[in-house]
């Protein structure tokens, strides 16, 4: 019985998810984004990531103009992108309650002034454990005969893994692999 109620939550959780998601970041451009400018180089917020590994990350510059975060405010090269086409900023107190803000930072991609954007490709890493959030209170964290049986779930689709509710509750499902990103 408790292993059908497991699996009913863990379907119900991946049908919020799916359900949610449209499009790609790089191709849903937002008027309203929230972005920084270092130097010459022009970044927005990259909501959907997290940094879950803050001890590759140093100083590389100051924010010089933002939409939220103020001028001034250190910019952060994270580990493994040392072209700083992918940066961190340490978040104030307006952005604790996100989810992707479990490190304290927010992230940032460059963007070019021909569109082109930057964005890493984290849905390549294998995940070592998977954290379920419910707004920002965390729910759950699986790994090991969880995170795999969670993953079967998850990547299964067709008719009979997609559910229609009115009012359906949202979670934030972070993946943390071996990338200083999730």
């Amino acid at each position: 019985m408790k292993k059908a109620v497991y699996i009913f939550f863990l379907t119900i959780l991946i049908v919020g998810c799916t359900q949610s998601i449209s499009k790609s970041p790089e191709t849903e451009p937002n008027s309203e984004a929230d972005y920084i400018n270092v130097g010459d180089k022009h970044y927005l917020n990259a909501w959907e990531l997290a940094l879950v590994d803050t001890t590759g990350i140093s100083e590389i510059g100051k924010v010089e103009r933002g939409s939220i975060i103020l001028e001034g405010t250190p910019v952060f090269e994270i580990s493994g992108y040392p072209e700083h086409n992918v940066v961190a900023v340490k978040a104030d107190s307006n952005y604790a309650g996100l989810v992707t803000n479990t490190s304290g930072y927010l992230v940032y991609v460059l963007h070019e002034k021909d569109g082109k954007s930057h964005y890493p490709k984290t849905q390549d890493q294998q995940p070592k454990q998977i954290k379920i959030f419910s707004g920002s209170e965390l729910l759950r964290e699986l790994k090991g005969e969880d995170l795999s049986s969670f993953l079967v779930l998850f990547n299964n689709q067709g008719p009979h893994n997609e559910f229609h509710f009115e009012k359906r509750p949202e979670y934030t499902v972070l993946f943390i692999g071996d990338n200083a990103l999730g």
